[in-house]
């Protein structure tokens, strides 16, 4: 009869080794290329009520239109939903920031822009191969919403379960004074802060 899984054996005689690769590392993603015009939005970032700067955000609308769509309603508070006046609430040193709970401050919660809560992945083109790029939070399979990492480093962890959809393109000097903050198991002891946001 055979041990369970025992499949292995002809993917190994049909395929063989290269067939149990856990995948092929993605294409780098050259955002230069095409001079293309992308739309930016902005964040205006506190902490505890004192302003420390503004990160500027370039999105891949070109890649992923729908969900920098979502990105940019949740900046301009066009819906029912608005990322200002929310908080940071993971801070994991040298990998990423997470934020962007719209309903909450726990970091539970996540809402898409659009009248379902979550909507479906668009693709995973966009690898995580660098400091300051933004990707979904989610939970499992389509289920992206609100909540947003920026990544502090390469974090391949993360390549076909989060889709990138854009980078910072000005205020790195804000990321490196948010990763200063003292977190506890990753929660910041301080208030970090999106005290406005916007389209530019």
């Amino acid at each position: 009869r055979g041990a369970k899984g025992r499949g292995w054996y002809k993917k190994f005689m049909e395929e063989g080794q290269d067939g149990f690769q856990r995948g092929v590392p993605p294409t780098p993603f050259d955002w230069n290329a095409g001079n293309i015009l992308r739309p930016k939005v902005f964040f205006d970032m506190s902490l505890e009520q004192e302003k420390i700067g503004r990160i500027v955000i370039e999105l891949a609308d070109d890649i992923v239109p729908k969900t920098a769509s979502n990105f940019i309603s949740l900046c301009t508070g066009n819906g029912k939903f608005s990322y200002k006046g929310t908080k940071l609430h993971d801070i994991i040193k040298g990998k990423t920031i997470r934020a962007g709970d719209v309903e909450s401050e726990t970091g539970q919660y996540s809402h898409s822009s659009f009248e379902t809560r979550y909507f479906r992945d668009e693709n995973f083109i966009i690898p995580h191969s660098e400091r300051g790029l933004l990707s979904m939070v989610s939970s499992g399979i389509h289920t992206n919403g609100s909540q947003f990492y920026i990544t502090l480093s390469e974090t391949s962890y993360l390549n076909g379960r989060g889709v990138v959809f854009g980078r910072v393109v000005e205020g790195d000097d804000v990321l490196q004074a948010i990763e200063k903050v003292f977190t506890f198991r990753g929660s910041p002891a301080r208030d970090i802060v999106i005290s406005d946001c916007g389209a530019l």
